[in-house]
């Protein structure tokens, strides 16, 4: 219905908010952007922006078509790049996503194998928190996920890899004792904040002087002096030289990493790295 220019004149509109810099910025005149956006919007039967002395305003439906049109142009150019790949002998590319802790637990000897096993195949490797990378997948901004369950979005996949005993750690600073548990942001990780609320009450009736999002985060405000944090047994501490340090204090919790896909994904390359995750 529409063309790569076609989407390519709407996004640049939206994040212009003006015609005359939207078209400089596409290298067309402003007249033919104008004439381009009035027979789009002819064809969807809607109105994508409001003119006015201000400039151009996107609507509700101008919002929605613009968030599809970056999927599009994207989806274009990685098939564009896909053809040019294969032309001179390179592979596909595969985006991969990854907690911190899945990074440290796991994702290095799978992609050491991938890279034996898939000599010509490149990755994008991207990190963020579980709640994130969930959220990517299912909306194919990445393809596989390595996070900590449970999964919550529809028409995903999961393969659970492995699970480690929770523990409490305080770096052999001068941290103050009894200083409650530094605490992670909610809607970054409700799972394992619930739980931890389920396994220790008093994390819920005394009020944490720092909250982060991420664990490397967390091991930051703990060196800082802001408390313990909780964390996979033996993970990793990046400032071991210039301290003494952790203390690990067991707890009745286990945190499990899993990998994730679209369901309905059964592209070679994901299916590579997923036969990896199997035998690993």
């Amino acid at each position: 219905m529409f063309s790569i220019t076609d989407y390519r004149c709407v996004v640049a509109l939206h994040e212009e908010r003006n015609f005359a810099r939207a078209a400089a910025t596409l290298g067309i005149s402003q007249p033919a952007l104008t004439g381009r956006l009035r027979r789009i919007e002819e064809q969807l039967g809607v109105k994508l922006f409001e003119r006015g002395r201000q400039g151009a305003n996107p609507t509700p439906a101008g919002n929605s078509f613009t968030e599809a049109s970056r999927k599009i142009i994207e989806m274009a150019e990685q098939a564009a790049a896909a053809a040019r790949d294969a032309d001179r002998g390179l592979g596909q590319h595969l985006r991969i996503g990854m907690t911190q802790i899945a990074a440290v637990q796991i994702a290095v000897p799978v992609l050491q194998t991938f890279r034996r096993e898939n000599p010509y195949a490149r990755i994008r490797l991207l990190e963020g928190t579980s709640a994130m990378l969930e959220t990517q997948v299912e909306q194919n901004l990445i393809d596989v996920a390595f996070l900590h369950p449970p999964i919550h979005q529809a028409g995903l996949s999961e393969l659970h890899l492995m699970s480690q005993q929770a523990v409490k750690c305080s770096p052999n600073t001068s941290l103050e004792d009894g200083l409650p548990a530094i605490r992670y942001i909610r809607k970054d990780a409700p799972v394992l904040v619930a739980e931890i609320d389920r396994k220790d009450r008093e994390a819920i009736d005394r009020h944490a002087l720092a909250e982060v999002n991420t664990l490397l985060g967390a091991v930051v405000a703990s060196h800082a002096g802001y408390g313990p944090f909780i964390a996979p047994k033996g993970f990793p501490n990046p400032f071991a030289r210039t301290d003494k340090g952790m203390d690990e204090e067991p707890l009745d919790l286990e945190l499990g990493t899993s990998v994730i896909w679209r369901s309905l994904d059964r592209r070679p390359m994901v299916r590579a790295l997923l036969d990896i995750c199997r035998r690993s």
